[in-house]
């Protein structure tokens, strides 16, 4: 059995690799969350000093289709490289499938594009679902456990992925209702209570997502290993978020004040999130301490094949 050394931070491609993987994430966000936002923004039941703002939706859509088309690109120039960043592999993937599961992810941004020109929302939010599916066929978790790896990468991907778009479409309501900061304040608010549902659930899937990748008897590889360190940067950035969530929400209990627009700690979570999002691109190119341990243990590679 060959060890699954990781790949190094110099590793050619690997930090052009992540920046499209960001800009893919970031385009998913906008769309997908901007939809998300405009339906939880349209049960505010008081008084609407105008129209709600059009989500980001196609363009995020087109941001996202174009860091795709990068990535795809990249793969098929390097198909030796997309192999490396792509470890653990993804069963019956061998190659880590990089460039196949772009190619779906090209499609499903395509078709959500088209969509959202036709005014379909709807369905075009199941074709960017679609981009979530294959994240997790790709997913560190899913080439360590078969199955359970992408359930896990499903369940915590979508709640970021809204969490941090229906931020945004909410900042941008409350701005375009400043004139009326009660209005304003009530869009917020119920980015507020959704938030709070999507944070738990950000939480514990980020907790056992972690523990696959980082099992209990290498926690120690979390400070010796650009993974590990990289983790738990994400995961000091989503407790920064969530504490920023909390103030945003405790000064929604002040009275508004007119031309206001959303609180400074709501727009710093927004720069928050944004930088979770680009240490979350990373650390899909970063070879977790589990594959090597995988790789080094020849019963847990004999569990590892049977379950696959």
């Amino acid at each position: 059995m060959v060890s699954l050394a990781a790949a190094p931070l110099s590793t050619p491609g690997l930090w052009l690799t992540a920046i499209e993987r960001g800009l893919m994430l970031a385009g998913l966000a906008l769309a997908l969350g901007g939809l998300a936002g405009r339906g939880v923004s349209r049960q505010y039941k008081g008084t609407r000093p105008g129209p709600l703002p059009a989500p980001w939706a196609l363009r995020g859509s087109m941001l996202g289709f174009a860091g795709a088309v990068a990535l795809l690109l990249t793969a098929l120039a390097g198909p030796g490289v997309a192999a490396e960043l792509a470890r653990p592999a993804p069963a019956g993937l061998r190659s880590g499938g990089t460039a196949e599961i772009v190619a779906v992810e090209v499609a499903c941004f395509a078709v959500a594009a088209i969509l959202l020109r036709f005014r379909r929302s709807g369905w075009a939010g199941v074709a960017l679902c679609g981009v979530v599916a294959a994240e997790g066929v790709r997913s560190h978790p899913e080439g360590l456990i078969a199955g359970a790896g992408a359930f896990v990468t499903y369940c915590h991907l979508l709640p970021a992925i809204l969490w941090a778009g229906m931020l945004v479409y909410a900042i941008r309501a409350a701005l375009a209702w400043r004139s009326d900061p009660v209005a304003a304040q009530g869009i917020v608010r119920l980015y507020a209570t959704a938030a709070a549902w999507l944070f738990t659930i950000v939480i514990i899937t980020g907790i056992i997502s972690a523990l696959v990748v980082l099992p209990l008897g290498s926690l120690g590889s979390a400070l010796t290993t650009a993974y590990g360190l990289f983790l738990i940067a994400k995961a000091v950035l989503v407790v920064l978020a969530a504490s920023l969530a909390l103030a945003g929400r405790a000064r929604l209990r002040r009275n508004p004040r007119a031309g206001a627009g959303p609180p400074l700690v709501t727009k710093l979570e927004i720069a928050s999130l944004a930088a979770v999002i680009a240490i979350t691109a990373v650390l899909t190119v970063l070879t977790p301490p589990a594959s090597s341990a995988a790789a080094a243990s020849p019963s847990l590679c004999v569990h590892c094949s049977a379950v696959r």
